[in-house]
């Protein structure tokens, strides 16, 4: 297990190459995460933009939290100590909480589409987080 899948983190890179190049070069150098085909550009369009003088994705990496929400983004993709950098700001990043620690937070949106801020509540009410992932929905 690698020192990004001990924070709970699961690692997608993002390129416009085919699958099958992706198998190659996933068998050839041995990578432990799974690379997703973006040969539409849609992904590289929304997230990363696009190199048009190499028809290539820029090389950029997102780090996004459980509930969906952008928590870092790192423009300046150093290839040698990517790792080690992905995991440091993982560690910045995404909370680690422990029982009598101020909660981290939080921005989500309810079944109605309302947004709700985790912040917005302190010091006015108290919060109680209930987590039922299939009693009051579908899924």
């Amino acid at each position: 297990m690698s020192d990004i899948e001990k924070t709970g983190t699961v690692l997608l890179g993002v390129s416009v190459d085919s699958v099958d190049t992706h198998k190659r070069f996933v068998d050839e150098n041995q990578f432990g995460f799974s690379l997703l085909a973006d040969t539409e550009f849609e992904i590289s369009k929304r997230y990363s933009g696009i190199m048009e003088k190499f028809n290539a994705s820029k090389r950029v990496t997102f780090i996004i939290d459980k509930a969906g929400f952008i928590r870092a983004i790192d423009k300046e993709v150093n290839v040698r100590t990517h790792g080690e950098d992905v995991v440091k700001l993982l560690g910045k990043v995404i909370p680690k909480i422990k029982v009598g620690q101020a909660a981290p937070d939080f921005i989500v949106k309810d079944g109605e589409g309302e947004t709700h801020q985790l912040s917005k509540f302190r010091e006015k009410k108290n919060v109680v987080l209930a987590f039922y992932p299939r009693d009051f929905g579908r899924g």
